[in-house]
């Protein structure tokens, strides 16, 4: 599933009121497309005179990119709500999932026989979800030890990555193309050199319809 706006109010009403005594107060909810995230809760924060911080500005966002199991979701909301009850309360955690959030964490698992975890690794079939067509501009390489790999590159970097990426240790060989594959989208975008590989069997088919680029001057183009 894919949470609505609706769906997350009514779910934080509810786990408001079962888990963390109805006193987490309304907040902004907002859905997003970020890749990088399932939720989050962002906020403003400055330092107390007694170098602890004061926390405010809440905005709570849940990511609708994958197409996921309905109790992954509300983990995640919960997962979200923890954070939110210690920041509002200007509590000190440890780190962001420091000693108070697993404390509240495990007490919330063991209270309502919930699953909640510090991070979720996505599976394949929710990262196949995300059907999105967009532009990705992708260096495919292989190393000497064999291994296949994909550098998506952010574009404001381009160029940068196309002079670094030969210098990769243990590179062999190199391409550079343009994709609008949505399997692509699984990949964060790149600012710095870097690889992650895939099976050959698993990357080249959704290479079937790349455009091989080349490198004239200052401009990057389709080559013909």
């Amino acid at each position: 599933m894919r949470a609505t706006l609706e769906y997350i109010k009514q779910k934080f009403d509810e786990y408001n009121n079962l888990m963390f005594e109805g006193k987490l107060k309304p907040l902004p909810f907002k859905l997003s497309n970020a890749k990088s995230f399932l939720g989050a809760v962002f906020f403003l924060r400055e330092k107390n005179p007694d170098d602890t911080w004061y926390y405010y500005g809440f905005v709570f966002k849940i990511s609708t990119v994958m197409d996921l199991p309905e109790d992954v979701v509300e983990d995640t909301i919960i997962h979200e709500m923890i954070h939110y009850y210690i920041m509002s309360n200007q509590m000190q955690d440890t780190a962001p999932h420091g000693k108070l959030f697993i404390e509240k964490m495990q007490e919330i698992n063991r209270k309502f026989n919930r699953n909640l975890s510090v991070t979720h690794h996505t599976t394949k079939e929710e990262q196949d979800s995300d059907k999105r067509v967009q532009q990705h501009i992708i260096c495919v390489s292989r190393l000497k030890t064999g291994k296949r790999g994909v550098t998506v590159a952010t574009k404001s970097r381009l160029f940068e990555l196309w002079d670094a990426m030969p210098n990769f240790p243990k590179m062999a060989e190199l391409r550079w193309v343009v994709s609008t594959d949505p399997y692509f989208n699984r990949f964060p975008k790149a600012t710095k050199p870097g690889v992650y590989f895939v099976p050959s069997e698993e990357l080249e088919p959704h290479l079937k319809d790349a455009k091989e680029l080349i490198k004239q001057g200052n401009s990057i183009r389709i080559k013909k």
